[in-house]
């Protein structure tokens, strides 16, 4: 009995992805290293709807590298896509801003966010944590947000104690989903496991760059009972602030 309730099953067998709300993905074509066209992007959301996915938040990187990425400039590209969508694709426009030199600057066009709670998506480089981290949280709480961190299995630099450290502060995290598939590699797969099973995560998203890639990892993503059962929790979260259940 132990082997039938312990058994893996894939992703695409589950129903997790039948009406996912999708929080994290860079399906705005041309802006950052997502989608690069217009139909490059079509293809992605007809695919992706073919798995049951119909409704997204789009979070293209905001970074000093990309000087072009502001409130308005993207507000306009989303205004282009809407007019091209297949039938029955909702999307939103948020935003995946990286905690950098130039982070506070947007403060002032007002950071794109997501639900209720003001939610920012923000993210720092994989090796090392900026060096004002806790500061930045701090200020963009008291402006009236909610810090929502990407991929925290991903920061080679974040421990144990950092992950309760933020979630002691009230911080969100969000779980890329092909983390769990060890798409990133056995160091996020570890810590995607630990953290899932112990309850840090209160989102999960794609973080969908390329579709090829993509299908890939959700191929080699097999959960079990458990895992399924606590990604669907947070589904169920990603509906409460696309939705606003």
């Amino acid at each position: 009995m132990f082997s039938f309730f312990s058994r893996k099953k894939n992703i695409l067998q589950t129903g997790l992805l039948e009406g996912m709300a999708d929080v994290h993905c860079h399906l705005l074509p041309g802006v950052d290293d997502g989608v690069q066209t217009e139909e490059e992007a079509m293809a992605a959301f007809r695919a992706l709807s073919d798995m049951g996915v119909a409704s997204f938040y789009l979070t293209p990187h905001v970074m000093e590298d990309l000087p072009m990425n502001n409130r308005s400039f993207l507000s306009e590209k989303f205004a282009m896509l809407q007019e091209m969508l297949p039938p029955g694709i909702q999307v939103k426009l948020a935003a995946e801003y990286m905690l950098d030199a130039g982070f506070a600057s947007h403060q002032k066009d007002g950071y794109l966010t997501m639900g209720d709670e003001r939610l920012v998506l923000v993210e720092t480089s994989y090796l090392s944590a900026p060096p004002e981290l806790d500061g930045m949280l701090y200020d963009l709480t008291v402006s009236g947000y909610t810090p929502l961190i990407a991929h925290p299995e991903r920061y080679i630099y974040m421990e144990h104690e950092k992950y309760v450290s933020l979630k002691e502060r009230g911080y969100k995290f969000q779980l890329n989903i092909l983390s769990l598939a060890g798409f990133y590699g056995k160091q996020a797969l570890d810590k995607s496991r630990y953290l899932l099973k112990n309850g840090f995560y209160d989102f999960a998203g794609s973080d969908f760059h390329n579709l090829e890639k993509y299908q890939r990892g959700l191929a080699h993503l097999s959960l079990s009972g458990s895992e399924q059962e606590a990604l669907r929790i947070l589904l169920k979260n990603n509906d409460v602030i696309f939705f606003h259940k």
